[in-house]
């Protein structure tokens, strides 16, 4: 029979539980930051599209991406 009783169980759990949710705090909190990094790689993308027109633009962004 196991030496673990059913309350040192769920404080293991509580404890597992914490952990995972500050995990998902961090988590989130880095995708908050790639987000804005992405805005503004999108912005940039569509203002050199814009101001080279639409080839020049792709191949530029092509260049940018290789």
């Amino acid at each position: 029979m196991s030496e673990r009783t059913a309350e040192m169980i769920r404080t293991e759990l509580a404890a597992e539980r914490r952990h995972l949710d500050d995990e998902l705090k961090r988590l989130k909190s880095d995708l908050r930051s790639l987000a804005v990094f992405g805005t503004a790689g999108l912005a940039v993308v569509a203002v050199v599209t814009w101001r080279l027109g639409k080839r020049k633009g792709a191949a530029t962004v092509w260049k940018l991406v290789r």
